[in-house]
């Protein structure tokens, strides 16, 4: 099972930009942070973070509540540069594109723990990928879309640039409804790729060196301070099953990372990882099944990924391996689940 601290926290002002969206629906903030369980202390900055399940239960109750299928798009609208806290903050007063790409890999455990954003190579391109961290599959494709959706018009706003789009802009999760389709096609205004293994805007490197509407490297020195010494409070919280999940989910792409190659990312002696693991009441590879597990489930629900593509991309030597190691997780076989659960 996933404990509970797994999906780490959120911060106040991510949350704030999905209750100004729910007020379209005639849905009251106070509402829906009492339906999650979360402290109404948010909406006047007496609460910092909430839990990273408090969050995912909130967008969970939005969705149920608008029935709306495009919600997490429409959210992306109420983006502001305080919706990234210091980090939106400090891309306001970057000179260029690029110093304010930079920043985001580094600070966004500001923002919060869902997901992991890295910059990629894509052809002659560069992608701004991002790796949801929250496993409840209904929020799932409405917060890629609120994130995907929000960098874009953030990103317009900073360059001053309203007419700026990307080359594509990839989304892993299913394509949706046809007739929802002119609805992604008003924010992005690029060609779209639904079902692509991945969720990123692709863009040509030279974008980079787009200057920014009002830079201020003085006042970007002394955020860049303020932000580091978040920084080191928020890792110094951050349990170690956090901190190794994370770092599992970001290098799965790179085939099934090995305790050796975690223990060095995270700093530590392999042992002293084995050591702070059994300790939370975990282990390595208790953690590496888990996501395993959530990932298989999650492919076999939302993609069209042979079976045996499946199981090597999860670091099985063979097919029939993966159909006893997932019918030992589930009960079931991988085909029988994506005959239940596939879209």
């Amino acid at each position: 099972m996933i404990d509970s601290d797994s999906l780490g926290t959120a911060s106040a002002n991510a949350i704030r930009q999905y209750l100004r969206a729910a007020q379209d629906y005639d849905i009251q903030p106070e509402d829906a942070l009492n339906a999650a369980a979360i402290p109404a202390g948010i909406l006047d900055n007496t609460i910092a973070r909430v839990s990273g399940r408090s969050f995912q239960a909130l967008i969970r109750w939005l969705i149920e509540q608008t029935r709306d299928p495009l919600f997490g798009l429409k959210s992306a609208r109420y983006v502001q540069p305080g919706s990234y806290s210091l980090v939106g903050y400090m891309a306001m007063n970057s000179r260029s594109a690029r110093e304010a790409l930079h920043l985001t890999p580094e600070y966004e455990a500001i923002v919060g723990d869902m997901g992991i954003t890295r910059i990629e190579k894509y052809g002659p391109h560069l992608a701004m990928r991002w790796v949801c961290q929250y496993d409840d599959p209904v929020v799932r494709p409405h917060m890629i879309d609120n994130v995907l959706g929000s960098w874009l018009l953030f990103a317009r706003w900073l360059a001053d640039l309203q007419d700026g789009k990307p080359e594509k802009v990839l989304f892993e999760r299913p394509q949706p409804d046809a007739r929802l389709i002119p609805a992604y096609e008003d924010i992005f205004a690029c060609p779209l790729e639904f079902n692509a293994g991945k969720s990123a805007l692709i863009f040509p490197e030279d974008v980079l060196d787009t200057p920014l509407r009002q830079p201020d490297p003085v006042l970007l020195s002394t955020l860049e301070q303020q932000a580091a010494a978040v920084m080191a409070e928020i890792q110094e919280r951050h349990p170690i099953v956090m901190q190794t999940r994370t770092l599992l989910r970001t290098l799965m792409d790179e085939g099934i990372p090995r305790r050796e190659k975690v223990a060095e990312q995270l700093g530590i002696t392999e042992r002293t990882l084995q050591r702070r693991l059994q300790d939370a009441g975990t282990g390595y590879q208790q953690l590496l099944d888990d996501l395993r597990r959530e990932t298989a489930s999650e492919w076999l629900t939302n993609s069209d990924m042979a079976i045996n593509d499946i199981a090597l991309r999860l670091g099985f030597s063979e097919a029939r391996s993966f159909h006893r190691r997932f019918k030992t997780w589930t009960g079931i076989t991988p085909g029988e689940y994506r005959q239940r659960h596939g879209r």
